[in-house]
């Protein structure tokens, strides 16, 4: 695992290695939202949201080898995955960065997938930002970080905050990026079922509901909190309309608040749920007792928050 850059403008993260002669390897991490501010939908049809992402230690890892032609490789345990260049958002992100560049788009870009697709955790979004992120270097294009923000944004709105990728504001459909640091250590236990929601059906209810009239809240004083005081100020405009769809995730949700003493919350669209502690010694033992008592409903990870 990579620190994240301390330099926005000229070192975008993550950071490409070299694994082996003429192959690279990269990092694409999940990521939470920790708050999701969604406000009612544009004549365009879209939502302006304001949310707080966070990396998380928890990668899929992407091979970049050459190759005369533009070759795309998908390994995991997760069915369904698109491995035609055009049908898959690394695929597309290649392409797009080479027209961009003036360039032939070449190589194997090889996914090693770990982080379940259809979960709110960004997965997809994340591999297409790596791949922008190295083929950057490997061709040493030089662009900034803004450069490969305003690219990552036709790709999709969570693009543009892995193109960054640390503790982040987005704005607008996600392509206004503005970093923001956390003070205190936070580490993250998370519950996944296995099953996801539809994000067209989830907006859809939330529209049906209207809008809430909440404010966004201020949220560097709240990056400013220890875990204990943040988990109980997060929130998700989306998990109320989702836990409508998704009864059984409601139920998931308030049995794993009952066994951890502390709220759940929803990361995206769903089906991801997830809380977050002080320490990896915390997270630990909450992660253990909730598989011990949800397990045969959800698989149960625990990982850090990047900052």
């Amino acid at each position: 695992m990579n620190p994240p850059s301390e330099n926005f403008e000229t070192a975008p993260f993550p950071r490409l290695r070299l694994s082996s002669p003429g192959e690279y390897r990269i990092h694409a991490p999940a990521k939470l939202n920790f708050l999701l501010h969604v406000f009612p939908i544009r004549p365009d049809g879209f939502h302006p949201l304001e949310s707080w992402f966070v990396p998380l230690a928890w990668y899929d890892t992407i091979f970049i080898r050459p190759d005369a032609r533009l070759a795309l490789e998908v390994q995991g345990p997760f069915t369904g995955i698109p491995t035609q260049v055009h049908e898959n958002l690394v695929g597309r992100a290649v392409c797009l960065l080479a027209e961009r560049a003036g360039r032939e788009a070449r190589g194997t870009v090889a996914l090693h997938k770990v982080i379940p697709p259809g979960g709110g955790l960004g997965g997809g979004s994340s591999d297409a930002a790596a791949v922008l992120v190295g083929l950057n270097e490997i061709w040493q294009l030089h662009w900034s970080a803004e450069q490969l923000c305003d690219l990552a944004a036709k790709l999709g709105s969570d693009v543009p905050f892995f193109v960054v990728g640390k503790s982040a504001i987005c704005r607008g459909r996600g392509e206004h990026v503005t970093p923001l640091p956390f003070s205190h250590p936070l580490h993250a236990v998370l519950l996944l079922p296995p099953a996801g929601i539809s994000t067209r059906a989830v907006y859809e209810e939330f529209d049906r509901r209207g809008a809430s009239e909440q404010a966004a809240p201020d949220v560097a004083a709240l990056a400013a909190l220890p875990a204990p005081e943040l988990n109980d100020k997060l929130y998700n405009h989306l998990q109320g309309p989702a836990f409508a769809l998704a009864p059984w995730l409601a139920a998931l949700a308030r049995d794993a608040a009952a066994v951890a003493g502390q709220k759940i919350h929803m990361t995206g669209s769903g089906s991801t749920l997830f809380t977050i502690c002080e320490s990896y010694q915390q997270s630990a033992v909450l992660g253990a007792r909730l598989e011990a008592v949800l397990g045969a409903r959800c698989a149960v990870l625990t990982c850090r928050v990047d900052r």
